[in-house]
């Protein structure tokens, strides 16, 4: 059974601390040197909300600010052995994937996963907000036929679903489409990040049955955005691994979507400005839950 099991303790100073103890989330991600985003950018994350973070490392990159230098995958079968003994000592309530570099990856996690019955949120990093391709069609097809369907919410921007959908969306209403249609490919929940349009940010979001919301911010002006996509994922993943109790349901998926978007936007506009690239989004305004 599952439990929100924050509990008021005293330190031996008599301050007050609340710990929800068995609040564990998992990031299955690249590393960013810089802090800005993959698995950093998620365990700033977790630890804002509350949550004990653990992770899991893909691939490592050489970047900052400015740009991409270099990516080394991690051996798939290190990362298989990462996973195996996280899970084995500690148990995740929530896990979240980001960068995982190669087929044989998505393909080595996904089957992993399949045993793990904890909410899923993936994060695919298939292709850059700027639209710059950051994986191959192998990749593309490992996704949408092994690990997509896993997944409990999924997270693509919109470059990365017309990708997956293998075509261009111009309006509103055909990135709803597109939610729906992902949601098909079986995950409970996808958060398509539509971007901006007429001065909004807008989310598209699927539920089954071929519903689908439509949650939008203001759009912030500036080169600020840098892990805005992971750290949506990564408070979702949180959320949930705090306020899971016996079952997850449809309540508890729109309460943490609907925080994720909130304060990921908030991250965005309260980005200090760190580097002289696109900024790193600002994680310490995320509140503990």
């Amino acid at each position: 059974m599952f439990m929100n099991s924050g509990e008021a303790q005293r330190t031996e100073s008599g301050t007050e601390i609340t710990i929800a103890t068995n609040a564990v989330a998992l990031t299955i991600a690249g590393s960013d040197p810089s802090g800005g985003a993959g698995l950093q950018a998620d365990l700033k994350t977790f630890q804002q909300l509350g949550c004990y973070g653990m992770s899991v490392v893909t691939l490592l990159t050489v970047q900052n600010t400015e740009g991409v230098e270099r990516v080394e995958v991690m051996p798939v079968e290190l990362a298989a052995q990462q996973l195996a003994a996280v899970v084995g000592d500690i148990a995740p309530r929530a896990i979240k994937t980001g960068a995982l570099g190669s087929a044989d990856m998505i393909s080595n996690m996904a089957a992993q996963l399949g045993d793990i019955s904890v909410p899923l949120v993936v994060d695919p990093v298939l292709v850059s907000k700027h639209g710059d391709s950051l994986a191959d069609d192998a990749c593309i097809e490992a996704y949408r036929d092994e690990l997509i369907p896993r997944a409990t919410v999924f997270t693509p921007n919109r470059f990365e679903a017309e990708a997956i959908l293998d075509r261009k969306c111009v309006s509103l209403q055909e990135y709803a489409n597109a939610a729906a249609e992902l949601q098909a490919l079986g995950p409970e929940v996808v958060v398509l990040k539509a971007g901006e349009f007429e001065g909004e940010r807008h989310h598209m979001v699927a539920f089954g049955g071929g519903e689908v919301l439509g949650m939008s911010t203001s759009h912030v002006d500036g080169k600020n955005s840098h892990g805005a996509g992971c750290v949506l994922s990564a408070i979702i993943t949180g959320y949930l691994a705090i306020k899971m109790k016996e079952e997850l349901d449809r309540e508890l998926l729109d309460e943490a979507i609907r925080f994720a978007v909130s304060y990921t936007h908030n991250a965005v506009l309260y980005s200090p400005g760190l580097g002289s690239g696109v900024a790193p989004v600002e994680t310490r305004i995320i509140p503990r839950i």
